[in-house]
Formats: structure tokens, C-alpha cells, sequence
């Protein structure tokens, strides 16, 4: 007597099933319906279906696309893009605020003190000792 023991994994909501366009038979998971579109496009040429402009894996015939290119929920990001202007947009962000630092340094000044040579001999001992310790 054998067992037919098989394991189903439930698919997380982000890898859910989803009815390939095509062909109702090709059942994708989700995360790869780009890809399979891709593959699956081409063997059907005479299918007269229409790729949505907001999301490559919308597909549907035209008279079903002219509804659905209303109330895809695509459009709202590509309704930002072009309206961007008209939206009201806070003063500034936290990061646009800028205040002056007082330091003491300036670094675009040449650096003062010890002459090209000394600083050459400083560099050189620095180089020896990070590789006497396998650091360099």
C-alpha cells in the first residue's frame, strides 16, 4: 500500500495565482506573470489584445481596455507625474532645511605645517604599519 504524499504551499499574498490573459490554462504566480507574458505573447499574435500604458501585465481586448484605463490603479501615479505642479506640496522637508555650520577648518585650503617630504615619510610609515598588522 503506498501513500501519495504530496505538499502544498500556501502562496503568500504577494506570489497569489493570477489567469494568464492568453490562455486561460497557463495559471502564474504573481511575481512572474512579466516574465511569462513575455514568453507567452508571441504564440498569439491574433489574440487582438491591448497592454495597459500604466502596467504591462493589464491585457485586454480594446473595448474592455477603454474601461479599465480609467480605474486602473496604475493611473494614480502616472496622474501625480503630470499634475505634480497643481499638488499642494509642504513648505519644506526636513532635509531641505539647511543651516549654517560654524567650524574652523576649511579644507579647501592647502594643508599647513609639515612640508611634502615629512608628510611623504609620515604616509610611508602609515603604509608599513597597517600592513604589519594585515589591515591594509
Amino acid at each position: 500500500m503506498s501513500q501519495n504524499l504530496s505538499l502544498k504551499v500556501a502562496p503568500s499574498s504577494k506570489d497569489d495565482y493570477l489567469e494568464c490573459p492568453f490562455d486561460k490554462g497557463h495559471v502564474i504566480m504573481r511575481s512572474r506573470m512579466t516574465v511569462h507574458l513575455v514568453r507567452c505573447a508571441p504564440n498569439h499574435h491574433g489574440s487582438k489584445k491591448v497592454r495597459c500604458p500604466f502596467n504591462n501585465t493589464h491585457i485586454y481586448t480594446i473595448s474592455k481596455m477603454k474601461i479599465h484605463v480609467g480605474t486602473c490603479p496604475q493611473r494614480a501615479g502616472f496622474e501625480e507625474f503630470m499634475n505634480k505642479n497643481e499638488i499642494a506640496q509642504t513648505d519644506e522637508l526636513p532635509y531641505e532645511k539647511r543651516e549654517e555650520i560654524e567650524c574652523g577648518e576649511d579644507w579647501d585650503k592647502e594643508p599647513e605645517g609639515n612640508p611634502p617630504g615629512v608628510r611623504r615619510q609620515i604616509r610611508e610609515s602609515e603604509r608599513k604599519r597597517f600592513q604589519q598588522h594585515h589591515k591594509f
